[in-house]
């Protein structure tokens, strides 16, 4: 059962313009194993104020360090 992380009306083309708003959306995404439509680039730009779990953090953390410098991550 998938589940769904969304309990907020939000728009489907909803997308975030504000800083605050792209941190919400990334912890949202990110917290709830929702890894679709994210981009690496967002993730990496806003990485080090987000409130994720520690072990999702750690992962992303090794994952820019194997993969980071490949093709502009």
């Amino acid at each position: 059962m998938k589940i769904k992380p969304w309990d907020y009306q939000i728009k489907r083309n909803w997308k975030p313009r504000t800083r605050t708003e792209w941190f919400w959306y990334l912890e949202r995404k990110i917290n709830y194993d929702d890894w679709q439509d994210l981009k690496i680039a967002m993730i990496k730009k806003y990485f080090r104020g987000l409130k994720i779990d520690p072990g999702k953090k750690l992962m992303l953390m090794a994952f820019f360090k194997k993969y980071g410098k490949k093709d502009g991550l």
